[in-house]
C-alpha cells in the first residue's frame, strides 16, 4: 500500500546576496544583515515641506494646532524654517494624539501632512508637504551598515539607478536644483523616513538615511519575505 506524504517548504525569496555579518552579531532588535545587498520593491517619495515664509493661515493655523497638543510653549521653532517639527521624548499617548489630529484635519490640494517615528520611536515628526513636485522613483536594491562617525547608528542605502548615469539620475539632479535649501520629506512605500535639507545639488543616484528607527528598518526590508509553497510527494512503499 502506497502512502503519499506531502510536505510544504517555505522558501524564502527574500534573500542577502552577500552577508558579511549575521544580524544575531547585532543589537537585538535589528533582524536584517550588515553590509549586505537586498532585492527590495520600494517606491519613495520625495516632496518639498511648505517653507514658513511662503505658509499661508489656511497652513499655519492647523500646523500651530497640532505643535500645541505636545508642546504648550508659546515660543516654539519650527524646523528649518518650514512647516516641519520635531519632538523627542514623546509618550505614546501623545503620538497617538497627534496622529489623529492629523488624521481628523484635512488640508487644502495640493497639501498633505506626513507623520512619523525616529530614533528609537519616541521621537515624532510631522509637518506639511506640497505635492505639486513629488519626485517618485522605483528601488530595487538597499543595503545598511553601521557608521561611527553617527554614533554607531545604523544607515540605510539605496540608489536611484544601477551606478551608471540614467535618466532617473539626471531628473533627480533637477529636481534637487530646483529645491535647493528646502527640506524633503522623505517616504518608501508611504512610510515617513527622514526630512533633510538640500544644501547641496545631488548629482549621483545614491541616497543615505542616517535617523531611521530600526523597528522601520526590519519593516521595510522585511516585507517582501513572502512564503513561496512547493509541495513535495514522497512515495512510502
Amino acid at each position: 500500500m502506497k502512502k503519499l506524504v506531502t510536505l510544504l517548504l517555505v522558501l524564502f525569496a527574500f534573500a542577502p546576496l552577500q552577508a558579511k555579518i549575521h544580524f544575531t552579531d547585532l543589537p537585538d532588535t535589528l533582524q536584517v544583515d550588515l553590509d549586505t545587498k537586498y532585492a527590495v520593491h520600494w517606491s519613495v517619495a520625495f516632496t518639498p515641506i511648505v517653507s514658513q515664509g511662503s505658509a499661508t493661515m489656511e497652513l499655519l493655523e492647523p500646523m500651530f494646532n497640532a505643535v500645541r497638543l505636545i508642546n504648550e510653549s508659546e515660543n516654539f521653532q519650527l524646523t528649518a524654517n518650514s512647516l516641519l517639527y520635531e519632538q523627542s521624548n514623546c509618550t505614546m499617548e501623545q503620538i497617538v494624539k497627534v496622529g489623529e489630529y492629523l488624521h481628523q484635519t484635512p488640508l487644502p490640494s495640493p497639501y498633505e501632512w506626513f507623520l512619523g517615528l525616529q530614533n528609537d520611536d519616541d521621537t515624532i515628526v510631522f509637518g506639511i508637504k506640497d505635492t505639486t513636485e513629488t519626485f517618485l522613483a522605483n528601488v530595487a536594491e538597499a543595503s545598511i551598515h553601521i557608521e561611527p562617525l553617527y554614533g554607531n547608528i545604523p544607515v540605510v542605502g539605496f540608489r536611484l539607478d544601477n551606478g551608471e548615469p540614467t535618466e532617473i539620475t539626471k531628473a533627480f539632479k533637477d529636481f534637487t536644483q530646483r529645491n535647493l535649501f528646502k527640506a524633503i520629506a522623505t517616504e518608501i512605500n508611504g512610510d515617513f523616513i527622514m526630512a533633510p535639507t538640500l544644501n547641496n545639488v545631488i548629482e549621483g543616484g545614491a541616497i543615505e538615511a542616517t535617523s531611521m528607527s530600526v523597528p522601520l528598518i526590519n519593516k521595510l526590508f522585511l516585507r517582501d519575505i513572502e512564503p513561496e509553497i512547493e509541495e513535495v510527494v514522497i512515495m512510502d512503499e
